[in-house]
């Protein structure tokens, strides 16, 4: 009987395993990076890269949208790239969702779109970005659509990497957007942000170098179920 139970249990697992491995959600993920100038200067006299833009395409299997959210994106940027937002006026998260026109001038350091699915209707986003920490390391990227009432940030940190890496940002994205009504996700299928400009001579952005000709880049997204995929890739730069 003890064996007979064994047996039961141990088939149970079996098919709980199957189950939870078919339900895993398998969308193709990739990561776009360009910057509006590749010369590096030195680690002394950094070169601006005009701007950096960052696009985040996710293409969800057959039947898979309106399934799963991204909960967060962990993007990381070459170790030759300077990221100097601690120069740059700030904005509160708080500010930046009551009024955002109220935000200090100079504080908006990027724009940009993002589109998700969600109950079958596709739903266009535009894109602010604000740089949220005297520190250098927030940015707030105000999510908006009026159609649907959308008008919610989501909180990026910044936080120092390793390896070719020298910093990576991680996206938090807000519970009810992930999950706008209980049960029914939100897929965001692209989401494109690209941040720049100078305050006083200081590029937000810069090249303190260029290791073989290029920048790497790599993403780590987290989604609803559990499930995770890593993305990577590079762009041109010069000495």
């Amino acid at each position: 009987m003890r064996k007979f139970m064994l047996l039961a249990v141990a088939s149970l697992a079996a098919v709980l395993c199957v189950v939870g491995i078919a339900s895993a959600v398998n969308p193709e993920q990739t990561l776009i990076v360009k910057t509006a100038l590749s010369k590096a200067g030195t680690k002394a006299k950094p070169k601006s890269l005009g701007r950096i833009t960052v696009q985040t395409p996710t293409k969800p299997a057959e039947g898979e949208a309106g399934t799963f959210a991204t909960k967060t994106a962990v993007i990381s940027f070459d170790k030759n790239i300077v990221l100097s937002a601690s120069k740059f006026p700030t904005c509160s998260l708080t500010q930046v969702e009551k009024d955002e026109t109220k935000c200090k001038t100079g504080s908006r350091v990027g724009s940009g779109s993002a589109t998700a699915v969600f109950s079958g209707q596709t739903i266009n986003l535009l894109i602010k970005a604000y740089n949220g920490s005297t520190k250098g390391t927030k940015l707030y990227l105000l999510a908006q659509n009026s159609a649907f009432n959308i008008n919610k940030a989501l909180d990026g940190t910044f936080s120092s990497a390793s390896g070719d890496y020298g910093k990576k940002l991680t996206v938090k994205i807000p519970t009810n957007l992930q999950q706008p009504v209980a049960g029914a996700y939100a897929t965001l299928t692209d989401f494109k942000t690209s941040v720049g400009g100078t305050s006083k001579g200081t590029p937000y952005a810069a090249l303190k170098g260029c290791t073989g000709g290029k920048l790497k880049y790599k993403g780590v997204f987290n989604y609803s179920d559990g499930t995770s995929k890593t993305a990577t890739t590079t762009s041109k730069c010069s000495k």
